[in-house]
């Protein structure tokens, strides 16, 4: 008798876990998957995919150095008297997709939704970042945006998932 008792104390965890525990499994590392694609300037599905350089790390382009109103001098350039530049040297070093208020990468969430999980991007440019596609540049015109994909379906993320849920039900069942 006392080890049906066992038994049901086991089916009852693991039941706790199904409703209450596992989404919260998913969404969390599914966050910090997605997160790290920013760490690794590329996404990660069975391997890691670099993204394309940024312009305003090439020494070569006119967008080199680009900071919105930045007040440092370029290196080869006369200041046009206006009291910017929109230079600043901290970003030709700046990671990919790294602003200086990180938006885009703290505004990835989860949420439960039903009895499945939704990872979303709350900015409004999220996705034409992860896809790609076409962008008005400051009033001056359209550019296309190349993909710099930092969510989607992942193998790495599912086998990272199917672990962690694997090492949980070994600690419920022990």
């Amino acid at each position: 008798m006392a080890d049906f008792k066992k038994w049901d104390q086991k089916l009852e965890r693991l039941r706790r876990y199904f409703e209450d525990e596992v989404q919260q499994r998913i969404g969390v590392e599914s966050v910090n998957h997605f997160k790290e694609s920013f760490e690794n300037q590329g996404f990660t599905d069975r391997s890691l995919q670099k993204w394309e350089e940024v312009e305003r790390r090439k020494p070569e382009s006119p967008w080199y150095g680009f900071k919105y109103k930045g007040t440092a001098q370029r290196p080869g350039r006369r200041s046009r008297g206006r009291g910017y530049t929109n230079y600043s040297p901290a970003a030709t070093k700046r990671p990919i997709l790294s602003g200086e208020t990180q938006n885009l990468m703290s505004g990835i969430r989860w949420r439960a939704n039903g009895r499945s999980v939704e990872v979303t991007a709350s900015t409004p440019y999220a996705q034409v970042i992860n896809e790609g596609g076409t962008i008005k540049v400051f009033g001056k015109g359209t550019a296309k945006m190349p993909q710099r994909q930092f969510m989607g379906k992942s193998s790495a993320l599912n086998k990272k998932i199917e672990q962690k849920i694997i090492k949980d039900l070994k600690r419920i069942m022990r």
